[in-house]
């Protein structure tokens, strides 16, 4: 017997050498977006009951646990409007189906999503589009206590989509105002904006801030350098609030992934830096966010070759985080883009994470990605 004993513990001894020479994975933010503007990912129907709502999230979150996800970024102001009580914006149409009304029988979606997230195992991040009014002016109705009726002066609209100016200041500081009340309310880890600042073409501003231009342009003769400011100016100021809120909110951007065309070698195409006017280098070098995560929706390969631009936002984000998002959801990948591009990250000590669009592909295994 005391030989059988000691043959297993041999046995045991020889094995353990192989084992202990695995690597595991460095720590990592595995994140996904659930978008809830018209309804992509949650909830899928704003007039379905509030219990079919709850069990639609809690199976969301189930999928993106079983996919080893650790933390939502979950989208609670589409349109300057609210998935969370507040006092500010109104209700909104993508929850219940009309702007203004509350749910029946009422909950708090994000109280909710937070109390749920956190008993997976799963950080929160609170996303907020900041400068969107309406993506589509007069497709439903809007709640008289709306921006866009209580100060339509702050905004301008082009082909149908209505934005705050972010060069008129009272406009930043209302969108300041609005993170400032959810990160006082409610137990959200992060802040997290998309990158509506100016608006993408075909809605591309031109002359619409002339008379903005003109009153704030703060002895700015250049309206690219002004506009560019403008969003820096903004993003620093709701740094400047969360850190006085409370410092353990992160706070992070997904910034559109090509920074400036030719930047890295090769790397063509629109550009935030000239289009939306977005300077995430900015922000990383002032250090006035704690992460970025560059919208890189491409394949390795072609003008936006993700083998190119992911180890280039890692190499220029100093003391930052970078999560590069990556675009789950483009069916038009092959079934093993997505893996190659983790692999990359994972082997980049300089990139800490990635986000994958949209929250209901990767819970649904979309191409397989979460078996992979």
């Amino acid at each position: 017997m005391s030989r059988l004993i000691l043959l297993l513990c041999l046995g045991v001894c020889v094995s353990w050498p192989a084992i202990a020479q695995e690597v595991p994975p460095k720590q990592e933010f595995r994140g996904a977006w659930i978008a809830t503007v018209i309804n992509l990912d949650w909830p899928l129907n704003p007039v379905e009951p509030t219990d079919v709502k709850k069990r639609r999230m809690e199976i969301l979150l189930d999928g993106l646990q079983a996919a080893g996800v650790n933390a939502v970024l979950f989208q609670i102001r589409s349109e300057a409007d609210a998935k969370y009580v507040s006092e500010t914006e109104p209700w909104s149409v993508w929850l219940t189906g009309s702007q203004g009304t509350p749910p029946d029988p009422f909950f708090d979606p994000l109280a909710f999503a937070i109390e749920a997230a956190h008993k997976r195992g799963m950080e929160l991040h609170a996303w907020l589009n900041p400068f969107r009014v309406q993506r589509a002016v007069g497709s439903s109705p809007t709640s008289p206590d709306h921006i866009s009726n209580r100060r339509p002066e702050w905004t301008f609209t082009i082909g149908g989509i209505q934005v705050l100016d972010p060069g008129i200041p009272a406009a930043r500081d209302y969108v300041v105002d609005v993170v400032a009340e959810v990160a006082n309310n409610y137990d959200v880890d992060g802040i997290h904006f998309d990158d509506y600042f100016y608006p993408y073409p075909p809605n591309q501003i031109t002359n619409q801030d002339d008379d903005t231009f003109a009153e704030y342009n703060r002895g700015i003769t250049n309206r690219g350098v002004w506009r560019r400011e403008n969003i820096d100016l903004f993003v620093e100021a709701v740094q400047d609030t969360l850190l006085a809120i409370n410092h353990d909110i992160n706070y992070g951007i997904s910034q559109f992934g090509n920074w400036k065309n030719g930047v890295p070698t090769g790397i063509v195409g629109l550009d935030a830096y000239s289009v939306i006017y977005g300077d995430a280098v900015t922000w990383l070098n002032e250090q006035t966010i704690d992460y970025l995560a560059p919208q890189l929706y491409w394949a390795f390969g072609g003008g936006q070759d993700y083998g190119k631009l992911a180890p280039w936002w890692a190499s220029v984000a100093i003391d930052r985080h970078p999560y590069h998002g990556l675009g789950a959801y483009r069916t038009i990948y092959s079934r093993d883009e997505i893996p190659r591009q983790i692999r990359l990250n994972r082997g980049n000590d300089d990139i800490q994470g990635q986000i994958l669009i949209r929250a209901l592909t990767v819970a649904g295994n979309s191409l397989s990605l979460r078996d992979s």
